[in-house]
């Protein structure tokens, strides 16, 4: 008599398999799953803070123009910085402040701990009336500092 010796793969060997390949693609299914979620979460903490910036930015153009209204109609009753930051006050635009040497500044908040601030010189008996030198989003973070406790023997 012969023997058999032949290999044979029983139901078992083939169900596991297929277990394990579920069980893959579930895993991966749901990292891509957290992953999607990321990324719609960074995309509207991205449009938040652009919609931020670019309504700060208008809002900064409309501080400009109503200053350089308030220019053309007061430059030969106001000369000095004290005149000039109350013409601003009087008219709405309380966060412009002028410095004895003629710089004027103001600050907008643009959303997510970060502000438009804007610096520029005034000249209003020359044209332009304003130049602008600093246009910059900046971080308003508070800056925390961490200190280490140490053991001193």
């Amino acid at each position: 008599m012969k023997q058999q010796s032949d290999y044979r793969v029983g139901v078992g060997a083939t169900s596991i398999l297929m277990i394990l390949v579920v069980l893959a693609l579930a895993a991966l299914s749901l990292l891509s799953l957290s992953s999607a979620r990321n990324n719609e979460n960074l995309a509207q903490r991205n449009l938040s803070m652009t919609l931020s910036y670019y309504q700060a930015a208008a809002e900064a153009q409309r501080t400009l123009a109503a200053m350089d209204t308030l220019v053309v109609e007061n430059r030969a009753q106001t000369q000095d910085a004290d005149g000039w930051n109350a013409l601003f006050a009087a008219h709405g635009l309380e966060t412009v402040t002028v410095t004895k040497g003629g710089t004027f500044s103001f600050s907008l908040d643009a959303g997510e701990e970060r502000a438009l601030v804007v610096e520029g010189t005034l000249t209003p008996n020359a044209l332009p009336r304003y130049t602008l030198t600093r246009h910059e989003l900046v971080n308003q973070s508070a800056e925390t500092e961490y200190t280490l406790d140490l053991l001193i023997p």
